[in-house]
């Protein structure tokens, strides 16, 4: 049984990421440090001892034992090195596919769109601006928040989706 909710808890004003009602994650102002207290550990790129350097980010692969919710992207908006538990979380990327790994439940402004379909998603974002609807994304606008759902050529199930605050526009890719 599908449940389908509206995302307007969020619309426009904050996007609101709840991992296995573990954590409340808000982007672009959820500190790496919250994560990591929350439970989540980083198993391929995050040492601890991390720093991001002024207007950089750097990637979050956040586990618990062997289950995946994805990759956080923390960033620095000053022009100082800071401790990577500093870095505020600004996009998450979801991949529903991570053929290794286990998929926890993550929930996008109170909607869990594992096997979700277009169809689905289109009816849970109506109160964001749909600005791609191709073969294989779904693009929508909300405010500052952009949420992009990945399909695989030919398949209607979302595999993967992406939300972002806008601040990678901000940083410099190194």
């Amino acid at each position: 049984m599908l449940l389908l909710t509206s995302c307007s808890i969020g619309i426009g004003k904050k996007a609101v990421l709840t991992y296995d009602g573990s954590l409340e994650l808000e982007l672009g102002k959820t500190k790496i440090a919250e994560v990591v207290e929350a439970g989540f550990t980083d198993k391929y790129s995050h040492d601890g001892k991390a720093q991001i350097d002024g207007s950089s980010w750097e990637n979050f692969y956040a586990m618990k034992g062997d289950v995946t919710y994805g990759t956080m992207y923390a960033a620095n908006k000053g022009s100082q090195k800071v401790a990577f538990e500093d870095g505020k979380v600004f996009r998450v990327v979801i991949d529903y596919q991570d053929p290794d790994y286990a998929t926890g439940e993550i929930l996008i402004n109170g909607v869990n769109y594992e096997g979700y379909t277009r169809d689905q998603i289109k009816e849970a974002m109506n109160g964001a601006e749909m600005t791609l609807d191709s073969e294989t994304y779904l693009d929508f606008e909300d405010g500052k928040f952009e949420y992009t759902f990945h399909f695989e050529e030919g398949s209607e199930t979302v595999c993967s989706i992406s939300i972002d605050d806008g601040t990678d526009w901000e940083l410099v890719i190194r």
